[in-house]
């Protein structure tokens, strides 16, 4: 479900998103309204761009907007332990302030890999 955000005007001026494409920008934007209070977001291409981009045709494609954010460091993508796909804006607290904030739903889903 949506959540009311705000935005602080750091995002706009950071360096790595203003390299990306408008339609970029806007979907990490966008994207902070669809995050639960830590961070984490369905990564369904099809419902992210239905909740982002509902009305709007696009130049580009939701897999690639989320791959370009991939790899500026932005969010990072990964496979819950329910077979569905998710995603974690890394830095959410940067970006986002807030109160009250409820336990994710969506964190008890990662699986950690082993890492030796």
């Amino acid at each position: 479900m949506a959540r009311i955000r705000t935005i602080k005007p750091e995002f706009w001026l950071d360096e790595d998103l203003s390299e990306l494409s408008a339609e970029e920008h806007l979907f990490a934007a966008a994207l902070l309204n669809h995050c639960d209070d830590e961070g984490y977001f369905k990564s369904n291409p099809k419902l992210l761009h239905a909740q982002i981009f509902a009305l709007r045709e696009l130049s580009g494609t939701v897999p690639v907007f989320v791959q370009t954010l991939g790899k500026i460091g932005y969010l990072r993508v990964f496979q819950g332990s329910d077979g569905k796909g998710y995603g974690q804006v890394v830095n959410f607290n940067k970006h986002q302030s807030i109160n009250k904030a409820k336990p994710s739903k969506i964190k008890p889903l990662e699986v950690v890999r082993d890492q030796s």
